[in-house]
């Protein structure tokens, strides 16, 4: 291992510091695609529509809540999606190497993206009817504003009858958009409608070339499909802003009523639906996004540059929605929401003169329960009949408003331009969203295995797209708004979604803990040239709402939702399905679509926790840290080497092999030792080699060798010997290596001095020669305590040698010189193995008292 790279890393561990990580799926080619790819999680078709029709019904109240929701809870949300991405380059399927037994919170996750990728595309493909229609001549009329009796089969005694405004809108929509022909006899079809089938290959095909080269083609096309939009935005609702009708100006939000801003709950519920749909839904996807980013990319920019884009285009638009319901005002009409499935609730604009219905005449719109869906929302009115009527309805701005208003004024008084550029910004907005979706799809399947599957790219996005177009297929036939209305409810519900995102955030920061907590991971938000002001609240204030009020609020944000849906129906099954808006069965799927990413979750916990700890180390508690909280460079293909190892190692079955041991495992990393410690470690490593070497020569001096005690083991399987008798004291051999110098004529000669002390029961000798001298006899204390003091004098000599040359060499005994003289266990130390050359020329000198006085 690198030294530089190994102290880095140290270093970092020691201050509680996220190591650097890159996605091994590449890098953006360029610094603000990771910006604009995020603002299309943001700002999309869904939430601008939405936004606009939530501000006439609620006023200028809504704005303000969403505002202050967002800066305490969304932007909170958003922002940690980005830091997470960014400082683990991963997305939500490969991040879970921090911790492996809540990888099912990244799989759940996926899945959401993917449900909400498959039926959203389909409102984007209804928007190219729209953008079609819209090229007329100035002497033409536009084709929702014709009578609707020539594009289907009706009895002849209808034909002559006029239609009005109101009528022709809905018709156009619903014959024209959803293909439902046979709407005016009750009936509905499956069959698959060629029109809406073309438009959503084509919204297929434009996802599948935008992203089949990856970051390279995703990341240039992002500029066109959110720059444009963006721009053409801002021109648009300076045009139609100068549309306003002159009495109107001073009463811009009609519904607004500010007494209420804090009594009216269903405005409040409204707001935290709102927020959540424009900043957490697609939490998953901005991940993703963010992972590609290159260390040290600026997120506080990115981040500041997505909140002032998204709240300028939304302020926009809640103008140009209360607009367009001035402009119809002032033509006579009022705007009322409605529902999809009849002719008779299907009217959105009544007549000023129409007198309302008792149940609407007294209820205002803002005091009607509202939900809100990622394609649409859904507002019950009172007496509404709950068996036939659901009161939902897509895309409200773009397929009612917007279309009657350039109805009303004609091609005379305002060019058809403006409505192509509108319905084409609108069409940028939602392909920019479907790309930020399907590519955190098609990079989470990737993540799996990104080195096998990164070459696969491009087939992975064909087969995903061409999955995505077939299973979307249902959606193109007379019955499609019935499904998408079926599985917004049940994906869109959100409160599934956000129990989710709350495990992702307890997984992080409860249990894993450091160092990916708040107060490191917001450290990819802040850099050290950020001004000085800012660094002494904002980390700080951010790290908190993270860990204390994110959670609490998303958890209140679940249980409301929850409520406010109604979703409880769809868990009751003992109902007979006439009572109800859905069949029985329709019921038990939706219940079953909202509940299986949840159990995903303890369900891939319990196969991590299976693979977990039957692998691995030999101590179970090493294993249960490794599943749940894993020392930092572990990664989960490191397991499967080791079940690749185990797997050899058991099939392996020649007797050779079996009695070799295994290689020990590669030491894990642990923090550098201070000064003192390393020094200690030493020193007491120099005392255990110099006792086993003393241990080792009475054993050889005794006789007892490896070959001697192999032969003694094959004797004692043969026959039963009895125990010899236990030693005595006295009878132990003791050796100790004198290595002296005297001349350089002698350095090739050692001397070795060597002390037999015999038992009394045996007969002494004495054996010289060679220079070695044996001495036998009676072993007294005087004896022991010199051969100890001469055994504590070489240690000494051999530390003071240490000192030496490590000054010689480094200058200083610092802890990067003990890292890189560090050994193993059972392996010999380099150091000592210098020592063991330069140990006879320090025999003579005095031991440094200096040396020894820190021992």
């Amino acid at each position: 291992m690198n030294v530089l790279y190994f102290l880095r890393q140290c270093e970092r561990n020691r201050n509680n510091e996220i190591p650097d990580a890159e996605s091994p799926l590449g890098q953006w080619p360029h610094s603000l695609s990771s910006m604009l790819a995020c603002l299309s999680c943001s700002l999309g078709l869904f939430n601008i529509c939405r936004f606009g029709i939530l501000s006439i019904h609620f006023g200028a109240n809504f704005i303000f809540q969403f505002f202050f929701l967002s800066l305490f809870v969304g932007l909170p949300l958003f922002t940690l999606q980005l830091c997470l991405g960014q400082q683990l380059g991963a997305g939500v399927v490969d991040m879970w190497r921090i911790s492996p037994l809540f990888q099912g919170v990244g799989v759940s996750l996926l899945v959401s993206q993917a449900l909400i990728g498959l039926y959203s595309i389909t409102g984007v493909s209804w928007m190219f009817v729209y953008f079609r229609d819209s090229f007329i001549t100035k002497m033409d009329k536009y084709r929702w504003a014709e009578a609707f009796h020539p594009y289907r089969k009706v009895p002849d005694q209808f034909v002559n009858i006029s239609h009005k405004l109101s009528d022709t809108l809905p018709d156009y929509l619903s014959g024209v958009v959803y293909q439902r022909t046979n709407l005016v006899y009750g009936n509905v079809y499956g069959t698959i409608k060629f029109q809406p089938a073309f438009n959503l290959a084509v919204v297929w095909m434009i996802v599948f070339v935008s992203l089949s080269k990856g970051l390279r083609s995703y990341g240039k096309v992002i500029y066109v499909f959110i720059l444009l939009p963006v721009f053409g935005t801002f021109i648009l609702c300076a045009k139609l802003l100068g549309m306003m009708p002159p009495e109107y100006v001073n009463v811009i939000f009609p519904e607004t009523s500010w007494s209420e801003f804090f009594t009216n709950p269903k405005s409040w519920i409204a707001a935290c639906q709102e927020v959540f749909l424009t900043w957490g839904v697609l939490s998953a996807a901005v991940m993703q996004i963010a992972s590609h980013n290159k260390n040290k990319h600026l997120l506080q920019r990115d981040s500041s540059l997505i909140a002032v884009i998204t709240f300028a285009v939304l302020i926009l638009v809640a103008f140009l929605a209360n607009t367009c319901v001035q402009i119809l005002h002032s033509h006579g009409y009022t705007y009322r929401p409605n529902s999809f499935e009849k002719l008779s609730t299907y009217t959105f604009m009544r007549s000023i003169k129409d007198p309302l219905p008792p149940n609407l005449a007294t209820t205002p719109v803002r005091y009607m329960v509202h939900n809100s869906y990622i394609l649409g929302e859904k507002v019950v009115r009172p007496g509404m009949d709950h068996t036939s009527e659901s009161g939902y309805q897509v895309l409200r701005l773009a397929t009612e408003l917007v279309p009657a208003t350039f109805a009303l004024l004609g091609s005379e008084r305002i060019s058809p331009f403006w409505a192509v550029l509108f319905y084409f910004i609108l069409i940028l907005f939602g392909i920019a969203q479907q790309l930020a979706i399907w590519h955190c799809v098609i990079t989470g399947i990737m993540a799996i295995k990104a080195k096998v599957l990164k070459s696969w790219e491009t087939t992975i996005t064909f087969f995903s797209c061409a999955c995505g177009f077939i299973l979307g297929l249902p959606m193109t036939t007379e019955l499609g708004i019935y499904v998408v209305y079926f599985l917004d409810v049940t994906v869109g519900g959100l409160w599934w979604l956000i129990l989710v995102i709350l495990l992702q955030i307890v997984a992080v920061f409860m249990v894993r803990g450091r160092p990916y907590s708040g107060d490191t991971v917001v450290t990819a938000m802040f850099k050290a040239t950020t001004q000085s002001c800012l660094l002494n609240w904002a980390p700080a204030l951010l790290s908190f709402t993270w860990n204390v009020v994110l959670p609490v609020v998303l958890m209140v944000f679940c249980v409301t939702f929850f409520k406010n849906g109604n979703f409880r129906e769809l868990f009751i099954w003992h109902h007979a399905p006439s009572l109800d808006y859905w069949p029985l069965w329709a019921r038990q799927i939706g219940s079953m679509i909202q509940l299986l990413p949840v159990l995903c979750i303890p369900l891939v916990a319990v196969i991590q926790s299976y693979r977990y700890l039957n692998n691995g180390p030999s101590d179970i508690l090493e294993r249960i840290q490794l599943l749940y909280r894993p020392p930092l460079g572990e990664h989960m293909d490191d397991l499967g080497v080791q079940e690749a190892a185990t797997t050899t190692t058991t099939n392996n079955t020649s007797p050779t092999a079996t009695n070799i041991p295994p290689e020990d495992p590669p030491p894990k990393y642990t923090p550098p030792p201070s000064y003192t410690t390393a020094t200690g470690a030493r020193i007491a490593k120099l005392l255990r080699q110099s006792i086993r070497r003393s241990v080792r020569r009475i054993a050889n001096a005794l006789g007892e060798s490896s070959s001697s005690r192999q032969r003694a083991n094959a004797q004692q399987n043969s026959e039963v010997l009895p125990p010899p008798p236990p030693p005595d004291y006295n009878a132990v051999l003791v050796e100790m290596n004198q290595s002296t110098t005297s001349s350089q004529n002698a350095s090739d000669s050692v001397d070795h001095v060597v002390i037999s002390v015999t038992n009394s029961s045996n007969a002494a000798n004495n054996q010289g020669g060679g220079g070695d001298t044996t001495y036998s006899g009676g072993f007294t204390a005087a004896h022991v305590a010199n051969i100890l003091r001469n055994s504590f004098r070489s240690t000494a000599r051999a530390a003071n040698t240490l000192r030496r040359s490590i000054n010689d060499n480094h200058g200083s005994l610092s802890a990067e010189n003990l890292v890189e003289s560090a050994a193993p266990i059972g392996e010999t130390s380099l150091v000592l193995e210098h020592l063991s050359n330069s140990d006879d020329l320090n025999e003579n000198k005095p031991a440094n008292t200096e040396f020894l006085s820190v021992i």
